[in-house]
């Protein structure tokens, strides 16, 4: 259980101090990790901890501090050539983020997975009252892991 709890902190923080383009991270539903081992880049990269903020919100927040996408970001890794760029770490088991991550469309927020550490478990994020234990575990369990997903939103360009 000690290697699997929050086990996913580690090699996320790691990822994201070798992106060029981070400049925001927020972490949603997990534990926040110690700036220091971002190596330097804790300069340049904004973390925020926003473990129980209600979804709702956390869109509202990325909203005001995703960077415009462009049709090319979309298809291979030109968004590193950026100058900012804006990442969301939270756990896999957080289901509420489902119907926002497939959006391909031109409105709204985009979610780009960018790393995935599958050894990771998240128990910080229990609902036993709505889900009921049995859907609890199976989900925490299931789906266990942690990602960071670049997050973009459409811009009119000129």
């Amino acid at each position: 259980m000690g290697v699997y709890h929050q086990g996913g902190i580690v090699p996320t923080q790691v990822f994201l101090s070798k992106q060029p383009d981070a400049t925001q991270a927020v972490w949603w539903k997990t534990y926040m990790p110690p700036i220091w081992l971002l190596n330097g880049k804790n300069e340049v990269l904004r973390t925020e901890d926003v473990a129980g903020m209600a979804g709702s919100t956390l869109l509202e927040a990325l909203e005001r501090i995703a960077t415009c996408d462009t049709p090319a970001d979309r298809r291979n890794h030109e968004y590193l050539k950026e100058k900012n760029g804006t990442y969301l770490v939270a756990p896999l088991s957080t289901t509420w983020l489902d119907p926002y991550l497939e959006n391909k469309g031109l409105d709204g927020l985009r979610f780009r997975e960018v790393f995935r550490y599958k050894k990771h478990l998240n128990l910080d994020d229990l609902d036993w009252g709505e889900d009921g234990v049995w859907n609890t575990l199976k989900r925490v369990i299931g789906r266990r892991g942690l990602a960071a997903w670049r997050v973009t939103k459409s811009c009119d360009r000129p």
